[in-house]
């Protein structure tokens, strides 16, 4: 299991990935090319299991604060840790004093769990949220020595 930062040949899996995930999926093959293209704060990251492509985590990053703009799992590898295990890496790449931000299905309770498990803490609500009219709840992670 290995947590790599994403290149362009990655997009079909990870368009794949999005679809295999959300009703309405949000990145697309334009989305992606462009956040490689031209973005200098967006950034994608694979989680590979045996050299497949099992999951990826896109972020967003301006000196020493991150948003997890997105986080999904390939559905045949859900509720295997997966999810723990990439978002765990990625913070283990971060600098000291690094503080993140996420935002969390207000009905995702297994998600809640996994973040919490890794020191995220509840902040804020922002109402209707996702495309569903969903509410989300805000997270946040600040990377301390200890």
């Amino acid at each position: 299991m290995s947590l790599r930062q994403a290149i362009i040949k990655d997009i079909n899996s990870i368009v794949s990935i999005e679809k295999s995930c959300y009703e309405k999926p949000i990145w697309n093959k334009s989305l992606l090319k462009n956040l490689f293209n031209n973005s200098q704060t967006d950034s994608v990251w694979i989680y590979e299991l045996n050299k497949i492509i099992i999951g990826f985590l896109i972020t967003q990053r301006c000196l020493n604060e991150v948003s997890i703009l997105n986080l999904a799992i390939d559905k045949k590898y859900q509720n295997n840790g997966f999810g723990k295990k990439i978002t765990s890496q990625y913070l283990s790449l971060l600098p000291i004093n690094s503080v993140v931000f996420l935002e969390v299905n207000k009905n995702n309770f297994i998600a809640q769990k996994v973040y919490a498990a890794l020191n995220f803490e509840k902040i804020d609500y922002r109402k209707n949220y996702y495309n569903n009219s969903e509410d989300a709840l805000i997270m946040r992670y600040v990377k301390n020595i200890n």
